[in-house]
Protein backbone atom coordinates (compact mmCIF):
# COMPACT_ATOMS: atom_id res chain seq x y z
CA UNK A 1 0.00 0.00 0.00
CA UNK A 2 1.59 3.24 -1.17
CA UNK A 3 -0.13 5.60 1.30
CA UNK A 4 -1.31 3.44 4.21
CA UNK A 5 -2.06 6.30 6.60
CA UNK A 6 -4.64 7.79 4.23
CA UNK A 7 -6.85 4.73 4.75
CA UNK A 8 -6.18 4.77 8.49
CA UNK A 9 -7.19 8.41 9.01
CA UNK A 10 -10.21 7.96 6.72
CA UNK A 11 -11.57 5.08 8.81
CA UNK A 12 -10.81 6.96 12.01
CA UNK A 13 -12.66 10.04 10.70
CA UNK A 14 -15.70 7.91 9.85
CA UNK A 15 -15.76 6.83 13.49
CA UNK A 16 -15.65 10.46 14.65
CA UNK A 17 -18.55 11.37 12.37
CA UNK A 18 -20.56 8.43 13.71
CA UNK A 19 -19.84 9.62 17.26
CA UNK A 20 -21.27 13.03 16.35
CA UNK A 21 -24.50 11.49 15.02
CA UNK A 22 -25.11 8.50 17.30
CA UNK A 23 -24.64 8.49 21.08
CA UNK A 24 -24.81 4.94 22.50
CA UNK A 25 -23.67 4.32 26.10
CA UNK A 26 -19.93 4.60 26.48
CA UNK A 27 -19.69 1.18 28.15
CA UNK A 28 -21.35 -0.44 25.14
CA UNK A 29 -18.82 1.21 22.81
CA UNK A 30 -15.88 -0.01 24.88
CA UNK A 31 -17.34 -3.55 24.94
CA UNK A 32 -17.88 -3.63 21.16
CA UNK A 33 -14.37 -2.29 20.52
CA UNK A 34 -12.86 -4.95 22.78
CA UNK A 35 -14.86 -7.74 21.08
CA UNK A 36 -13.72 -6.58 17.62
CA UNK A 37 -10.11 -6.46 18.89
CA UNK A 38 -10.34 -10.06 20.16
CA UNK A 39 -11.95 -11.22 16.91
CA UNK A 40 -9.16 -9.54 14.95
CA UNK A 41 -6.60 -11.67 16.79
CA UNK A 42 -8.67 -14.86 16.56
CA UNK A 43 -10.03 -14.75 12.99
CA UNK A 44 -7.09 -14.41 10.63
CA UNK A 45 -9.29 -14.71 7.54
CA UNK A 46 -11.37 -11.64 8.44
CA UNK A 47 -8.53 -9.68 10.04
CA UNK A 48 -8.08 -7.12 7.22
CA UNK A 49 -11.75 -6.09 7.47
CA UNK A 50 -11.82 -6.16 11.26
CA UNK A 51 -8.79 -3.86 11.46
CA UNK A 52 -10.61 -1.10 9.55
CA UNK A 53 -13.71 -1.61 11.70
CA UNK A 54 -11.55 -1.45 14.83
CA UNK A 55 -9.96 1.86 13.74
CA UNK A 56 -13.42 3.39 13.17
CA UNK A 57 -14.59 2.14 16.57
CA UNK A 58 -11.50 3.62 18.23
CA UNK A 59 -12.36 7.02 16.77
CA UNK A 60 -16.00 6.68 17.83
CA UNK A 61 -15.04 5.65 21.36
CA UNK A 62 -12.37 8.33 21.70
CA UNK A 63 -14.73 11.19 20.86
CA UNK A 64 -17.53 9.74 23.00
CA UNK A 65 -15.11 9.48 25.92
CA UNK A 66 -14.20 13.18 25.55
CA UNK A 67 -17.79 14.43 25.38
CA UNK A 68 -19.76 12.08 27.66
CA UNK A 69 -20.39 13.06 31.28
CA UNK A 70 -18.74 10.26 33.26
CA UNK A 71 -17.70 11.68 36.62
CA UNK A 72 -20.35 12.87 39.11
CA UNK A 73 -18.00 15.82 39.75
CA UNK A 74 -18.15 16.99 36.12
CA UNK A 75 -19.26 20.63 35.96
CA UNK A 76 -22.04 19.65 33.53
CA UNK A 77 -23.42 17.24 36.12
CA UNK A 78 -23.14 19.79 38.94
CA UNK A 79 -24.46 22.90 37.19
CA UNK A 80 -26.46 21.79 34.16
CA UNK A 81 -27.85 24.86 32.41
CA UNK A 82 -28.11 26.91 35.61
CA UNK A 83 -26.56 30.32 36.16
CA UNK A 84 -25.06 30.67 39.62
CA UNK A 85 -22.70 32.78 41.72
CA UNK A 86 -19.82 30.46 42.56
CA UNK A 87 -16.20 30.33 43.63
CA UNK A 88 -13.85 27.92 41.91
CA UNK A 89 -10.40 26.62 42.74
CA UNK A 90 -8.09 25.36 40.07
CA UNK A 91 -4.99 25.95 37.99
CA UNK A 92 -4.36 28.46 35.23
CA UNK A 93 -3.84 26.52 32.01
CA UNK A 94 -2.40 29.52 30.19
CA UNK A 95 -1.19 33.00 31.02
CA UNK A 96 -4.23 35.35 30.83
CA UNK A 97 -4.19 37.49 27.72
CA UNK A 98 -5.63 40.96 27.40
CA UNK A 99 -8.23 41.76 24.78
CA UNK A 100 -9.16 45.32 23.81
CA UNK A 101 -12.72 46.20 22.75
CA UNK A 102 -14.12 49.57 21.76
CA UNK A 103 -17.32 50.93 23.24
CA UNK A 104 -18.52 54.51 22.83
CA UNK A 105 -15.20 55.43 21.21
CA UNK A 106 -13.31 54.22 24.28
CA UNK A 107 -10.90 51.30 24.48
CA UNK A 108 -11.80 48.84 27.25
CA UNK A 109 -9.38 46.13 28.31
CA UNK A 110 -10.46 42.78 29.70
CA UNK A 111 -8.65 39.54 30.46
CA UNK A 112 -9.39 36.05 29.23
CA UNK A 113 -8.01 32.99 31.00
CA UNK A 114 -8.52 29.23 30.92
CA UNK A 115 -8.75 27.49 34.29
CA UNK A 116 -8.82 23.77 35.05
CA UNK A 117 -11.28 23.46 37.92
CA UNK A 118 -10.55 21.26 40.94
CA UNK A 119 -13.14 22.56 43.43
CA UNK A 120 -16.47 24.41 43.37
CA UNK A 121 -18.09 26.47 46.15
CA UNK A 122 -21.81 26.84 45.69
CA UNK A 123 -24.22 27.72 48.48
CA UNK A 124 -22.49 26.56 51.68
CA UNK A 125 -19.49 24.26 51.17
CA UNK A 126 -16.70 23.29 48.79
CA UNK A 127 -17.09 20.18 46.67
CA UNK A 128 -14.81 18.43 44.14
CA UNK A 129 -15.32 19.47 40.54
CA UNK A 130 -13.66 18.73 37.20
CA UNK A 131 -13.68 20.56 33.91
CA UNK A 132 -12.22 23.57 32.11
CA UNK A 133 -13.76 27.03 32.10
CA UNK A 134 -13.04 30.36 30.47
CA UNK A 135 -12.84 33.32 32.89
CA UNK A 136 -13.42 36.90 31.77
CA UNK A 137 -12.33 39.88 33.87
CA UNK A 138 -12.97 43.57 32.98
CA UNK A 139 -9.33 44.57 33.59
CA UNK A 140 -5.79 43.22 33.03
CA UNK A 141 -4.67 40.80 35.72
CA UNK A 142 -1.43 41.39 37.67
CA UNK A 143 1.79 39.92 36.29
CA UNK A 144 1.96 37.22 38.99
CA UNK A 145 -1.01 35.41 37.41
CA UNK A 146 0.52 33.12 34.82
CA UNK A 147 0.25 29.55 33.54
CA UNK A 148 0.54 26.95 36.28
CA UNK A 149 -0.51 29.19 39.18
CA UNK A 150 -3.13 27.74 41.58
CA UNK A 151 -5.95 30.26 41.85
CA UNK A 152 -9.34 30.87 43.42
CA UNK A 153 -11.86 32.91 41.43
CA UNK A 154 -15.33 34.20 42.31
CA UNK A 155 -17.97 35.21 39.78
CA UNK A 156 -21.10 34.28 37.85
CA UNK A 157 -20.93 30.90 36.14
CA UNK A 158 -23.10 30.26 33.07
CA UNK A 159 -23.09 28.60 29.70
CA UNK A 160 -21.41 30.72 27.00
CA UNK A 161 -23.83 32.90 25.03
CA UNK A 162 -25.49 31.60 21.88
CA UNK A 163 -25.34 33.65 18.65
CA UNK A 164 -27.70 36.63 18.57
CA UNK A 165 -28.93 35.66 15.12
CA UNK A 166 -28.63 32.70 12.78
CA UNK A 167 -25.40 32.74 10.83
CA UNK A 168 -23.42 34.81 13.35
CA UNK A 169 -20.38 33.50 15.18
CA UNK A 170 -21.37 30.76 17.65
CA UNK A 171 -19.10 31.36 20.64
CA UNK A 172 -20.69 28.51 22.61
CA UNK A 173 -19.96 25.95 19.90
CA UNK A 174 -16.45 27.40 19.47
CA UNK A 175 -15.68 26.75 23.15
CA UNK A 176 -17.38 23.35 23.25
CA UNK A 177 -15.13 22.04 20.46
CA UNK A 178 -12.29 22.82 22.89
CA UNK A 179 -13.95 21.04 25.82
CA UNK A 180 -15.07 24.24 27.56
CA UNK A 181 -18.74 24.32 28.55
CA UNK A 182 -18.91 27.20 31.05
CA UNK A 183 -17.87 30.82 31.28
CA UNK A 184 -17.14 32.56 34.57
CA UNK A 185 -17.62 36.34 34.61
CA UNK A 186 -15.87 38.25 37.38
CA UNK A 187 -16.51 41.82 38.52
CA UNK A 188 -12.89 42.92 38.93
CA UNK A 189 -9.37 41.66 39.57
CA UNK A 190 -10.25 41.57 43.30
CA UNK A 191 -12.22 38.38 42.56
CA UNK A 192 -8.92 36.60 41.84
CA UNK A 193 -6.69 35.16 44.54
CA UNK A 194 -3.53 33.09 44.44
CA UNK A 195 -3.48 29.86 46.43
CA UNK A 196 -0.58 27.96 47.91
CA UNK A 197 1.83 26.84 46.69
CA UNK A 198 2.42 30.08 44.79
CA UNK A 199 4.90 29.84 41.91
CA UNK A 200 7.67 32.43 41.96
CA UNK A 201 8.63 32.57 38.27
CA UNK A 202 6.54 32.38 35.10
CA UNK A 203 7.19 29.53 32.64
CA UNK A 204 10.14 29.82 30.26
CA UNK A 205 7.84 30.41 27.27
CA UNK A 206 6.41 33.53 28.92
CA UNK A 207 9.88 34.85 29.66
CA UNK A 208 10.90 34.20 26.06
CA UNK A 209 7.81 36.05 24.80
CA UNK A 210 8.56 39.10 26.96
CA UNK A 211 12.19 39.08 25.82
CA UNK A 212 11.10 38.84 22.18
CA UNK A 213 8.75 41.81 22.52
CA UNK A 214 11.48 43.92 24.11
CA UNK A 215 13.98 42.89 21.42
CA UNK A 216 11.60 43.78 18.58
CA UNK A 217 11.00 47.17 20.21
CA UNK A 218 14.69 48.09 20.46
CA UNK A 219 15.44 51.45 18.86
CA UNK A 220 11.79 52.46 18.61
CA UNK A 221 10.71 55.52 20.61
CA UNK A 222 7.18 54.46 21.61
CA UNK A 223 4.86 51.47 21.56
CA UNK A 224 2.63 52.30 18.59
CA UNK A 225 0.30 50.44 16.24
CA UNK A 226 3.00 49.27 13.77
CA UNK A 227 5.01 47.75 16.64
CA UNK A 228 1.92 46.01 18.02
CA UNK A 229 1.13 44.59 14.59
CA UNK A 230 4.72 43.37 14.35
CA UNK A 231 4.31 41.60 17.69
CA UNK A 232 1.04 40.09 16.45
CA UNK A 233 2.56 38.88 13.19
CA UNK A 234 5.70 37.33 14.68
CA UNK A 235 4.62 36.28 18.17
CA UNK A 236 0.85 35.79 17.92
CA UNK A 237 0.25 38.68 20.35
CA UNK A 238 -3.54 39.06 20.18
CA UNK A 239 -3.88 42.20 22.31
CA UNK A 240 -3.07 44.35 19.27
CA UNK A 241 -6.47 43.86 17.63
CA UNK A 242 -8.97 46.55 18.48
CA UNK A 243 -11.99 47.08 16.26
CA UNK A 244 -10.39 49.82 14.16
CA UNK A 245 -7.23 47.75 13.59
CA UNK A 246 -8.82 44.39 12.86
CA UNK A 247 -11.70 45.55 10.65
CA UNK A 248 -9.58 46.44 7.56
CA UNK A 249 -7.84 43.06 7.71
CA UNK A 250 -11.18 41.28 8.12
CA UNK A 251 -12.64 43.09 5.11
CA UNK A 252 -9.54 42.34 3.02
CA UNK A 253 -9.52 38.68 4.06
CA UNK A 254 -5.97 38.92 5.39
CA UNK A 255 -6.44 38.22 9.11
CA UNK A 256 -4.62 34.91 8.59
CA UNK A 257 -1.38 36.90 8.28
CA UNK A 258 -1.42 37.28 12.07
CA UNK A 259 -1.97 33.59 12.86
CA UNK A 260 1.01 31.40 13.71
CA UNK A 261 0.22 29.01 10.88
CA UNK A 262 1.93 26.54 8.59
CA UNK A 263 3.55 29.21 6.43
CA UNK A 264 5.34 30.74 9.42
CA UNK A 265 6.43 27.38 10.82
CA UNK A 266 7.65 26.28 7.38
CA UNK A 267 9.65 29.51 6.90
CA UNK A 268 11.31 29.17 10.32
CA UNK A 269 12.10 25.51 9.69
CA UNK A 270 13.45 26.22 6.21
CA UNK A 271 15.70 29.05 7.37
CA UNK A 272 17.00 27.01 10.30
CA UNK A 273 17.70 23.91 8.20
CA UNK A 274 19.34 26.02 5.47
CA UNK A 275 21.62 27.66 8.05
CA UNK A 276 22.58 24.31 9.56
CA UNK A 277 23.31 22.82 6.14
CA UNK A 278 25.55 25.79 5.28
CA UNK A 279 27.44 24.97 8.48
CA UNK A 280 27.74 21.39 7.15
CA UNK A 281 25.57 19.84 9.85
CA UNK A 282 24.32 16.38 8.91
CA UNK A 283 20.65 15.76 8.12
CA UNK A 284 20.14 13.77 11.31
CA UNK A 285 21.47 16.55 13.53
CA UNK A 286 19.46 19.12 11.55
CA UNK A 287 16.32 17.28 12.62
CA UNK A 288 17.52 17.00 16.22
CA UNK A 289 18.02 20.79 16.38
CA UNK A 290 15.15 22.07 14.20
CA UNK A 291 12.26 20.01 15.61
CA UNK A 292 12.66 21.17 19.27
CA UNK A 293 13.09 24.78 18.08
CA UNK A 294 9.80 24.85 16.18
CA UNK A 295 7.98 23.29 19.15
CA UNK A 296 9.50 25.88 21.49
CA UNK A 297 8.30 28.62 19.13
CA UNK A 298 4.83 27.04 19.14
CA UNK A 299 4.80 27.00 22.96
CA UNK A 300 6.12 30.57 23.22
CA UNK A 301 3.36 31.89 20.95
CA UNK A 302 0.58 30.42 23.07
CA UNK A 303 -0.01 26.90 21.69
CA UNK A 304 -2.35 28.13 18.97
CA UNK A 305 -4.20 25.30 17.22
CA UNK A 306 -2.90 26.33 13.80
CA UNK A 307 0.67 26.35 15.10
CA UNK A 308 0.29 22.92 16.70
CA UNK A 309 -1.06 21.45 13.47
CA UNK A 310 1.78 22.97 11.47
CA UNK A 311 4.38 21.79 13.99
CA UNK A 312 3.07 18.22 13.91
CA UNK A 313 3.19 18.24 10.11
CA UNK A 314 6.67 19.77 10.03
CA UNK A 315 7.91 17.27 12.64
CA UNK A 316 6.79 14.39 10.43
CA UNK A 317 8.31 15.91 7.29
CA UNK A 318 11.59 16.91 8.97
CA UNK A 319 11.79 13.60 10.81
CA UNK A 320 11.44 11.62 7.59
CA UNK A 321 13.99 13.85 5.83
CA UNK A 322 16.45 13.59 8.73
CA UNK A 323 16.11 9.79 8.76
CA UNK A 324 16.59 9.74 4.96
CA UNK A 325 13.19 8.20 4.33
CA UNK A 326 11.31 8.79 1.04
CA UNK A 327 8.75 11.56 1.49
CA UNK A 328 5.12 11.68 0.38
CA UNK A 329 3.14 14.85 1.11
CA UNK A 330 -0.29 13.21 1.21
CA UNK A 331 0.84 10.37 3.49
CA UNK A 332 2.60 12.86 5.79
CA UNK A 333 -0.56 14.99 5.86
CA UNK A 334 -2.62 11.93 6.80
CA UNK A 335 -0.12 11.05 9.55
CA UNK A 336 -0.35 14.57 11.00
CA UNK A 337 -4.16 14.53 10.88
CA UNK A 338 -4.30 11.12 12.56
CA UNK A 339 -1.98 12.14 15.41
CA UNK A 340 -3.89 15.38 16.04
CA UNK A 341 -7.30 13.70 15.97
CA UNK A 342 -6.04 10.89 18.19
CA UNK A 343 -4.93 13.47 20.76
CA UNK A 344 -7.95 15.79 20.38
CA UNK A 345 -10.75 14.31 18.21
CA UNK A 346 -12.98 17.40 18.60
CA UNK A 347 -10.67 19.34 16.28
CA UNK A 348 -12.28 17.61 13.30
CA UNK A 349 -15.30 19.88 13.75
CA UNK A 350 -13.30 23.12 13.80
CA UNK A 351 -13.36 25.18 10.63
CA UNK A 352 -9.67 26.01 11.00
CA UNK A 353 -8.73 22.30 11.07
CA UNK A 354 -10.86 21.54 8.02
CA UNK A 355 -9.49 24.48 6.03
CA UNK A 356 -5.87 23.79 6.98
CA UNK A 357 -5.85 20.15 5.96
CA UNK A 358 -8.10 20.37 2.93
CA UNK A 359 -6.17 23.29 1.46
CA UNK A 360 -2.89 21.39 1.79
CA UNK A 361 -4.55 18.21 0.45
CA UNK A 362 -5.92 19.95 -2.64
CA UNK A 363 -2.57 21.65 -3.26
CA UNK A 364 -0.78 18.30 -2.99
CA UNK A 365 -3.25 16.67 -5.40
CA UNK A 366 -3.45 19.46 -7.99
CA UNK A 367 -0.07 21.17 -7.98
CA UNK A 368 1.95 18.47 -9.74
CA UNK A 369 -0.51 18.04 -12.66
CA UNK A 370 -0.85 21.82 -13.00
CA UNK A 371 2.94 22.28 -13.07
CA UNK A 372 3.21 19.58 -15.73
CA UNK A 373 0.57 21.39 -17.77
CA UNK A 374 2.53 24.67 -17.50
CA UNK A 375 5.74 22.88 -18.55
CA UNK A 376 3.94 21.37 -21.56
CA UNK A 377 2.72 24.79 -22.68
CA UNK A 378 6.23 26.26 -22.41
CA UNK A 379 8.02 23.30 -23.96
CA UNK A 380 10.26 24.08 -26.96
CA UNK A 381 11.27 21.81 -29.81
CA UNK A 382 12.73 18.67 -28.12
CA UNK A 383 15.17 18.18 -31.05
CA UNK A 384 16.66 21.62 -30.49
CA UNK A 385 19.25 21.82 -27.67
CA UNK A 386 18.43 24.47 -25.09
CA UNK A 387 21.85 26.09 -25.57
CA UNK A 388 20.86 27.06 -29.13
CA UNK A 389 17.78 29.00 -28.02
CA UNK A 390 18.07 32.81 -27.96
CA UNK A 391 18.97 34.19 -24.55
CA UNK A 392 15.81 36.30 -24.39
CA UNK A 393 13.67 33.23 -25.01
CA UNK A 394 15.36 31.22 -22.27
CA UNK A 395 14.90 34.12 -19.83
CA UNK A 396 11.26 34.56 -20.86
CA UNK A 397 10.59 30.82 -20.51
CA UNK A 398 12.13 30.74 -17.03
CA UNK A 399 10.10 33.78 -15.95
CA UNK A 400 6.84 32.42 -17.40
CA UNK A 401 7.45 29.01 -15.82
CA UNK A 402 7.96 30.59 -12.38
CA UNK A 403 4.87 32.78 -12.84
CA UNK A 404 2.88 29.75 -13.97
CA UNK A 405 3.88 27.78 -10.89
CA UNK A 406 2.80 30.62 -8.59
CA UNK A 407 -0.53 30.91 -10.42
CA UNK A 408 -1.01 27.13 -10.20
CA UNK A 409 -0.37 27.21 -6.45
CA UNK A 410 -2.86 30.06 -5.94
CA UNK A 411 -5.48 28.35 -8.12
CA UNK A 412 -5.14 25.06 -6.22
CA UNK A 413 -5.45 26.84 -2.85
Amino acid sequence: MRRPLVSVVSCYTVGLLLAEIFHPPLGVLFAITFVVLVLGFALEKFRPWLIWLLIALIGWTNLADRTTVISPHDLRALLGHDTAIVAVRGTLLETPHVKIVERDNQEIEHSLARVRVAGLHREESWQPATGEIIVTTPAPLPANFFAGQPVEVTGVMARPPSPLAEGLFDYRNYLETRGIYYQLRTGSTNDWQLRAPVLANPPSTDRFLNWSKQTLALGLPVEDEPLRLLWAMTLGWRTAFTGDISEPFLRAGTMHLFAIDGLRIALISGMLVALLRVLQVSRGWCGVVAIPVIWFYTAATGWESSAIRASVMMTIVLGGWALKRPGDTINSLAAAAFLILLWEPRQLFEASFQLSFFVVLIIALMLVPLNRLVDRWLRHDPLLPEELLPRWRRAATTTLRMLGRYCALSFAA
